[in-house]
């Protein structure tokens, strides 16, 4: 586990898209048969700026070492809600490519990450975040739900199934 107090979370859109890379390359590595959001050819600027804002990149540093990242938006670009909100969106914060550098892996990031959410989330007064994941990949549902999230709906795509979490966000945290 990592000691929350040693962990610094800041916007870096080129320390972020480092860890993504580490992530991706792990995952091709592993046999995981990453979606073509993970592949490494596309975990570089200039793919991941046609879906996210420079300064929507964040990074987890332990030690100065990059060590976890997400994309934390508050517009809806990367997973369709509409299912889910109809006609009336609901005000969220959206998290893409959460990961965590295999040097850190097991050490407790995506908490800290999530909970870095919540108080962006709580000082832009917005009440949910939201998340998608591979509705196969039961490893990942497992650590959303144990951080809180709930599944709201599995939808098929075109390349896969797609699991929606959201969770309330917690005031005064």
């Amino acid at each position: 586990m990592t000691d929350s107090k040693s962990v610094k979370v800041m916007q870096n859109i080129d320390q972020a898209i480092e860890v993504m890379r580490d992530a991706g390359k792990w995952l091709a590595e592993s046999g995981k048969n990453p979606s073509e959001w993970w592949k490494l050819e596309n975990l570089n600027s200039e793919f991941l700026l046609q879906y996210a804002k420079p300064e929507e990149f964040y990074v987890a540093t332990v030690d100065d070492k990059p060590a976890a990242a997400a994309i934390l938006q508050f517009t809806q670009t990367g997973q369709d809600w509409q299912n889910v909100d109809k006609d009336f969106l609901q005000p969220a914060l959206y998290i893409h490519w959460l990961c965590v550098h295999r040097d850190f892996a097991g050490k407790n990031l995506p908490k800290i990450m999530i909970e870095f959410a919540e108080k962006l989330a709580q000082k832009n007064d917005v009440k949910l975040l939201r998340v998608d994941t591979n509705a196969e990949e039961m490893k990942l549902r497992n650590m959303y739900e144990k951080l809180g999230f709930e599944l709201i709906i599995i939808m098929k795509e075109d390349y896969r199934k797609t699991a929606l979490y959201q969770k309330r966000v917690k005031w005064g945290v």
